[in-house]
């Protein structure tokens, strides 16, 4: 379950910027093939799809060149919404072009250095709707996919403040916007947050220590009594891992003061097309060949969605108290007027 946990936080910060993975065995040598990347959000402001090329049978000697995977003209690119609430309406919307730039890494395993064109739309979408994305090349081959886009979340406990002091097991509860809609795979990461004044400096700096609370598939975190979804988690293992970061474990020996700034919750879900693809990616071994998944019509690749729900507590006086009364050598202080 690590392994999946990680793979799902690689797949979802690369998927967009960094695919290009185009060897296929499903068309003929030297034929053209469609590659697509990306994930609808509907609580993002912009949502990207990236789109490129490859040749099968010598997709590896075109890799290491940009220029071969790119289309030299802009494709036709459609989002075609059919909403369940409204039958027999259709809204079609038209995606423009972007470049964004991706910096020269020598050890990438992907295009770096070069501007990478990607397809984009600033339409707002609708939760718990199926989008169709629809491809026309210059030649007339059309590519598609289609998805369902996940609804959004409210995190329901902590509401206002987290406390570190228990040591019975707690939880952190969510539930969807929509009633009884699950998605496919959650992952539940806690990020505490506190700034920091290093001796003979005036500025304060700030400073993070992630905590993943767990991830599993939307059936195994759901609670039917409470109707909500549930990550467990152990509150007073939180001095364990304090303990644990880098920047904590490295303290000097010179006078740092340290200020608690505040507790970030997010919550990620994903889509069932992506959440196959992590598992099928996770299912190759030393004997077996990886299995390839790809839910692109007349193409390859991977096209999902997912939702992202981010919520900032502070942290409860108590656990204040504990971190400077009990852990002097990290150099916690109370912020005057605070406590």
């Amino acid at each position: 379950m690590k392994r999946l946990l990680l793979f799902i936080s690689i797949i979802l910060s690369i998927i967009i910027l960094n695919s290009c993975d185009n060897s296929v065995n499903i068309f003929t040598d030297g034929e053209e093939v469609t590659a697509v990347y990306g994930y609808l959000d509907v609580d993002a402001d912009t949502n990207y799809v990236k789109i490129t090329k490859s040749f099968t049978g010598n997709a590896v000697d075109l890799a290491p060149d940009y220029s071969a995977s790119n289309y030299d003209y802009k494709l036709d690119v459609k989002l075609i919404g059919k909403f369940a609430s409204s039958p027999g309406f259709v809204k079609t919307v038209v995606l423009d072009t972007t470049s964004v730039f991706k910096p020269y890494d020598p050890d990438g395993l992907f295009y770096s250095g070069v501007n990478q064109v990607l397809y984009y739309t600033t339409e707002k979408l609708l939760e718990n709707q199926e989008y169709q994305l629809v491809i026309t090349r210059n030649d007339g081959e059309v590519v598609k996919s289609k998805v369902k886009t996940i609804c959004g979340m409210t995190i329901r406990k902590p509401m206002y403040n987290i406390s570190f002091e228990s040591p019975v097991t707690n939880r952190i509860e969510w539930r969807s916007n929509t009633f009884n809609q699950l998605a496919a795979y959650y992952e539940v990461i806690g990020y505490f947050h506190y700034k920091q004044l290093n001796p003979g400096q005036s500025d304060t700096t700030y400073h993070t220590m992630k905590w993943t609370f767990g991830s599993g598939t939307g059936e195994s975190m759901y609670n039917s009594s409470t109707m909500n979804m549930f990550a467990n988690y152990t509150p007073t293992a939180f001095y364990s891992r304090l303990s644990a970061d880098a920047n904590i474990a490295n303290n000097t020996s010179t006078y740092t003061r340290r200020f608690v700034d505040c507790f970030e919750i997010v919550i990620t879900s994903t889509g069932d097309e992506l959440y196959n693809y992590i598992l099928i990616q996770n299912s190759g071994s030393a004997i077996m060949d990886t299995p390839e998944y790809t839910n692109i019509e007349n193409g390859l690749g991977i096209f999902s969605s997912r939702s992202v729900c981010i919520h900032k507590v502070e942290v409860n006086y108590l656990t204040v108290n504990t971190l400077v009364r009990d852990y002097p050598e990290w150099g916690f202080k109370k912020v005057v007027g605070n406590y």
